[in-house]
């Protein structure tokens, strides 16, 4: 946990990369640039929360106030929660700033940041990017794990997914009405199913090795190998070529229900956002609620089978 006189910042690597894939690829220079780009722990709070975000109405920037304030009461320390919570004001009001000033040049008919004869200094001080708005932020801090919105990485649930599909290919004969229509946030483990299409269209999909190889020629080697990390990362043992087909069958039975349950609700809570902006009445507002309640029951029930391999203690079998 995060202490007084104790700061960490995180050095964030290329994704898919570790260390020695960087040095190895890019040379020690490379290296040395991630670690002279390391971020405070507020810093990738912050990212995580407003990258790619719209708070375009009162009520978005309600639930990103009432985010940060909720993760910063975590902090146990009081003075540094207090740091951390007037740190998280600051960034709020510059950002909202800039937005404000930002429409008034609009309709002032001048630029962003001024008024009258003179110019305004750029909102959002040290954190603020040429012409004020959102942070700056490097390429590696944008397309890291840790500040992308869900959607961009490659999750575990849709992962295991993939992986148990590749591993016991009898899952693909099982259940192919839903293989051929999965719905996959992420683009690498859509050229994956891509390749498990193109190994059932050439009768190719009832061998482990013949998959493999459709997924090599389709130039996917190197996703199918993040795929198997990710897994073993997470000790998701029975999407492992080891694991018995009973216990890959359920595993894969159970990402699945998730995946099909948290894509509709997905798909709900834009609607009901999308709704509430344009009409923001008390039937809107429950009806985003109880969306948001059923989306994080789903979440839930997917921490905690995604902590079944290691509790179980079974997680040596991979």
């Amino acid at each position: 946990s995060v202490q007084a006189g104790r700061s960490a910042r995180f050095a964030l690597l290329p994704e898919g990369k570790d260390p020695d894939d960087l040095v190895k690829a890019a040379g020690p220079d490379a290296f040395r640039i991630v670690l002279a780009e390391a971020r405070p722990l507020v810093d990738l709070l912050w990212m995580r929360e407003t990258a790619g975000g719209v708070f375009d109405t009162p009520e978005r920037r309600a639930e990103l106030v009432k985010t940060l304030r909720e993760l910063t009461s975590r902090i146990r320390d009081e003075s540094l929660r207090y740091h951390y919570q007037q740190e998280m004001r600051e960034r709020v009001l510059s950002f909202f700033g800039s937005q404000r000033s930002a429409r008034q040049g609009r309709q002032d008919g001048g630029r962003p940041g001024e008024r009258g004869q003179g110019k305004a200094a750029a909102p959002g001080g040290q954190f603020a990017k040429p012409g004020g708005g959102r942070m700056a932020i490097t390429e590696s801090l944008g397309q890291s794990a840790l500040v992308k919105r869900g959607g961009e990485g490659m999750s575990v649930r849709e992962a295991t997914m993939i992986v148990a599909l590749i591993n016991h290919p009898v899952l693909i004969d099982e259940n192919f009405a839903h293989i051929e229509f999965l719905d996959l946030a992420n683009s690498d483990l859509r050229r994956l199913h891509a390749a498990i299409l193109d190994a059932m269209a050439h009768d190719m999909a009832n061998d482990r090795q013949a998959v493999i190889a459709t997924v090599e020629r389709a130039g996917c080697a190197e996703i199918w190998e993040r795929a198997v990390g990710l897994i073993r990362r997470m000790r998701q043992w029975p999407a492992l070529e080891t694991a018995a087909l009973d216990d890959a069958r359920d595993a894969f039975s159970q990402a699945l229900h998730l995946q099909r349950s948290a894509r509709t609700l997905h798909k709900e809570l834009k609607q009901a956002e999308a709704a509430l902006a344009t009409d923001p009445t008390d039937e809107n507002y429950r009806h985003l609620i109880e969306i948001q309640a059923q989306f994080q029951d789903v979440q839930a029930t997917e921490a905690l089978i995604e902590g079944f391999g290691v509790s179980s203690g079974r997680a040596g079998r991979a």
